[in-house]
């Protein structure tokens, strides 16, 4: 029953990346953004080759709604216990060769407007951990989006949602960062 779900959640993911268009689109990069903002995603075209080298997790909650708070504690509680995740005690920054999480933050940081807290989460661990996020995120919003050296890129365009999105602050990520010493 178990692989049963996570082919189906595997394969949901996949036709929802062909139906928006980010395995076959060829147009100008610019073009792929909805939104009016413009962002300077610099030297990047369709068909580059890029290499994810791991994933992050993103849950999303309003740090001043009781419910959400209380909802996104428990989800992250339950997440850490089913797989035995530590703390990344900033160790890790972008890279990191083992699954850990960040403390819960109650103020916007970085990129994300609203209080999230998120997973460093290797490819070896994929399937599982977005299986279970997805099926036990209840009423919060979710990015999980892939981790190649270009955050921009990887939170903007390479990203999914389960729910709304949430609209991230692009300017608080750069366009490139080093390659991981232990993925080279």
């Amino acid at each position: 029953m178990s692989n049963k779900f996570v082919l189906v959640v595997f394969l949901c993911f996949t036709i929802n990346l062909f139906a928006n268009g980010h395995v076959i689109r060829h147009d100008n990069i610019n073009d792929l953004f909805i939104s009016p903002i413009n962002f300077d995603l610099k030297d990047t075209k369709l068909g580059d080759n890029i290499t994810y080298y791991s994933y992050h997790i993103h849950v999303y909650f309003l740090q001043k709604n009781e419910n959400q708070t209380n909802e996104a504690t428990l989800l992250r509680n339950r997440f850490l216990n089913e797989f035995n995740v530590d703390d990344c005690n900033d160790d890790c920054g972008t890279w990191c060769p083992r699954i850990c999480h960040w403390e819960l933050n109650m103020d916007p940081i970085g990129p994300h407007p609203i209080g999230s807290w998120g997973i460093y989460l290797p490819l070896e661990q994929f399937t599982q951990a977005v299986s279970f996020i997805s099926m036990y995120h209840g009423n919060l919003t979710v990015l999980v989006h892939p981790n190649s050296g270009r955050p921009k890129i990887d939170h903007l365009l390479n990203g999914f949602w389960i729910k709304t999105p949430v609209p991230l602050d692009g300017d608080q990520l750069s366009d490139s960062e080093p390659i991981p010493p232990h993925r080279i």
